[in-house]
């Protein structure tokens, strides 16, 4: 029987501490009824004749057994008012319980979207043993939404009428009405589920923080860069500036210290290289002989080579204007 199948029983969630050995018989009934307790199970009506019922609690009166069961899980058979005691399995041990716990929250948390509201609500309740369903939903709004979704999942459990199965402080609790609960089971995976989704909360939270952080850094970079670029071009207009800047700072970083003056003049001639070099090809001078060159058969090379020296005139009259009274700098790769 495969592993999904033995974390659930029928539509119920396996109790943690159900032994594997009972979880595949149960597993295998043609129908699972589950008692109101949440840890009970039976294969028919409990009060028909014959009914199987898988449990590790026998509260008498209700359920009176023809021997003692003190621990561990048995299986007994309905036969007239007495239950027949089919075999007792100890518990599951304490990392197999575990680890049927911690599939199950790892399945929940993976496997859906959760609120702010479930998380709330899901925390309300883990707050206390029983809580009175009606002023919890008057109380919070969208809470309604919330406990549908948690009931659905099999994590809180609703109960309106008395039942021998129930836990004492929920059938205490039900004189003053509908009531919220979560089983021993569902605690531990709820408790589990939103340790997680803290813990993710806090991940996102650093991620965010070294982000803006790293956004900060780059920034203050960017400011000394462009100072730096304006120190060198004086009339260079101020989008260029910020696009050298922009380029600089993954260098300056990985230097550790600003790059040297002939490399901000590089950073910047390239820039202007790679606008000039789509520019100049629809000049008509140039554009004109550029379809010469092709119709003489002359290779791509020469003709990108001829586009790229016109580029290159442009870019050099620009970084000897945009140096003003300053000395000629030459940048060490042009197209030449």
């Amino acid at each position: 029987m495969s592993s999904d199948a033995i974390m659930k029983l029928g539509a119920w969630n396996r109790p943690a501490t159900m032994p594997e050995s009972l979880a595949e018989e149960v597993a295998g009934w043609e129908t699972v009824i589950r008692g109101a307790g949440g840890e009970s199970f039976h294969d028919r009506d409990p009060l028909a004749e014959g009914c199987l019922r898988a449990a590790a609690q026998w509260p008498a009166p209700a359920f009176v057994t023809d021997r003692p069961v003190d621990a561990g899980w048995a299986l007994a058979r309905r036969q007239g008012p007495v239950w027949q005691v089919v075999t007792v399995i100890p518990a599951a041990d304490h990392a197999a319980a575990a680890a049927v716990v911690a599939e199950r929250a790892h399945r929940l948390r993976a496997g859906r979207r959760w609120t702010n509201g479930d998380q709330e609500l899901l925390r309300t309740l883990l707050a206390a043993e029983v809580t009175p369903r009606d002023p919890l939903l008057a109380a919070e709004e969208g809470a309604a939404r919330s406990l549908r979704s948690l009931l659905t999942l099999h994590l809180v459990e609703e109960t309106t009428d008395d039942d021998s199965d129930l836990p004492p402080a929920v059938r205490a609790a039900l004189s003053a009405g509908p009531v919220l609960w979560l089983t021993a089971d569902a605690r531990l995976t709820a408790t589990a589920v939103l340790k997680a989704l803290d813990q993710r909360k806090l991940v996102a939270v650093a991620r965010t923080q070294r982000l803006s952080d790293k956004r900060d850094r780059s920034a203050d970079l960017q400011q000394v860069l462009l100072s730096a670029v304006r120190n060198i071009f004086p009339a260079i207009p101020e989008e260029v500036a910020a696009a050298a800047a922009v380029r600089l700072t993954p260098a300056m970083v990985k230097l550790g210290r600003r790059p040297e003056m002939q490399g901000i003049v590089d950073a910047v001639a390239d820039i202007r290289m790679e606008r000039w070099r789509q520019a100049v090809a629809a000049e008509p001078q140039v554009a004109k002989r550029l379809e010469i060159m092709l119709a003489r058969g002359e290779p791509g090379r020469a003709r990108k080579r001829f586009r790229d020296q016109r580029a290159a005139e442009r870019v050099e009259a620009e970084l000897l204007e945009w140096r003003g009274d300053l000395r000629p700098v030459t940048p060490r790769r042009l197209g030449h």
